[in-house]
């Protein structure tokens, strides 16, 4: 079938007919089972870059950001997919921190489509455009890919990546998508390892014993090499004197984590020492949707994707070091799971008055928004006090913005912030 796509509506378009695919094909064996034919009938792009591969359950997408502005600075020509994206598709494939432009994207992906179309294999949502970013980053001969992981490792359609001088960074691991991962740290720590295949190196900061009892016994398996550091370090070896600008707490993490891959890949690879100027300026790269701050009718906006308890203890530690004394005005929705009730606690102590809403939309994981009335009513048995319950999230949003709070915060699903986010930028 001949494609001729232009602009992102074409590309939308095209694309509607994968979504439900995406409940049909999540959970069924494995994913790999349908990556694998589509790599080998495109002639397995991933073979031909230098890969560096991040799986964890907080942090991977800043992480990824981070890896990709250092090696850009450094002068190399980077590709960069992450998921799920904020405000556009083109996000998901980055070229040298910006994500190829309308026109580019369209293009290339007709190309693509009707390679595909060709075939008899038929992907999902996310392993389409996963592919597509891969093909586009051979295409283009980048001299590295940073690629984020979907969900988990093992059996996630970026784990196609078995080059044996792939670099795997972990990040920290924690509860999410515990249906699909598993109900214990370990079992998810076994999911996350997976992405680490032989010889590979694996960076990572210490974590607990279940985690890295599972992480260490895979490394063995693989004959791969095991790099181990933990922040204080990272801080002594950055310098105190070394000003963070204004990154959040959890972003220094992750920035430092980012910074010590960067110097084994200089290492190993002959890449050069960056500047302290450099250094700074990598830190400046916008990750959508993560501590996202804007000033909106005067008032202080902060969008982040918090959507488990491990991310929101770190979003609203830092929100509270940056603006100590603050009582927001906290606009949430949540994915229909209930890995977000322990993050309620956080939200009543932190939130003056509580807006809670709904998402419609879907990328890459069959997602429905938790009933809105089920999340007021565990606020309230548990102190929450002035929470309204508006589903239209849009009405909900001009509701925040009437709020007497100064400061607004929009957190929980990335589903809700990507609706809304758009409006705020017009």
């Amino acid at each position: 079938m001949e494609r001729r796509l232009n602009t992102f509506a074409d590309v939308e378009a095209a694309l509607r007919p994968y979504i439900p695919l995406v409940k049909e094909l999540t959970g069924k064996n494995t994913v790999l089972d349908r990556i694998l034919p589509l790599m080998e009938y495109l002639g397995h792009p991933e073979n031909n870059l230098k890969t560096i591969h991040i799986a964890g359950t907080s942090g991977k997408t800043s992480t990824s950001y981070y890896i990709a502005s250092l090696l850009t600075l450094s002068g190399q020509n980077v590709g960069l997919t992450i998921s799920p994206h904020i405000d556009r598709i083109n996000e998901r494939t980055q070229i040298n921190g910006q994500p190829l432009e309308e026109q580019a994207f369209a293009r290339e992906l007709s190309e693509f489509l009707e390679t595909v179309d060709r075939s008899s294999i038929r992907p999902s949502y996310f392993e389409l455009i996963y592919a597509f970013s891969i093909w586009v980053f051979a295409k283009l001969k980048v001299d590295y890919a940073v690629i984020e992981t979907g969900v988990g490792g093992l059996y996630d359609a970026t784990n196609v990546v078995t080059r044996e001088d792939k670099i795997a960074v972990i990040t920290d691991i924690g509860f999410d998508h515990m249906k699909l991962l598993g109900n214990t740290l370990g079992e998810i720590a076994s999911q996350k390892v997976g992405i680490v295949h032989k010889n590979n190196a694996l960076l990572m900061y210490q974590q607990s014993r279940e985690i890295m009892s599972i992480i260490e016994a895979w490394v063995k398996k693989e004959s791969a090499q095991l790099y181990l550091t933990d922040q204080e370090s990272e801080e002594r070896l950055y310098g105190i004197s070394n000003a963070f600008k204004s990154l959040p707490d959890f972003q220094k993490r992750n920035w430092l984590l980012a910074y010590r891959v960067y110097r084994y890949v200089a290492a190993r690879d002959g890449l050069k020492e960056l500047s302290a100027h450099k250094l700074s300026e990598s830190q400046q790269v916008n990750v959508p949707a993560r501590m996202d701050t804007s000033t909106v009718q005067d008032h202080l906006l902060v969008m982040d994707g918090a959507h488990n308890q491990q991310k929101m203890s770190a979003f609203i530690a830092s929100y509270r070091h940056l603006y100590p004394g603050s009582k927001p005005t906290i606009l949430i929705a949540f994915k229909s799971d209930k890995a977000y009730q322990k993050t309620l606690p956080e939200i009543r102590d932190l939130a003056s008055s509580i807006i809670v809403s709904t998402f419609n939309t879907s990328q890459d994981l069959p997602v429905t928004s938790a009933s809105p009335e089920e999340i007021a009513r565990k606020l309230i048995n548990i102190g929450a006090k002035n929470v309204t319950v508006e589903r239209d999230n849009l009405k909900a949003y001009k509701k925040l913005l009437k709020s007497d709070s100064r400061e607004l915060i929009i957190t929980g699903s990335f589903y809700l912030i990507a609706q809304i986010r758009g409006k705020v930028k017009q």
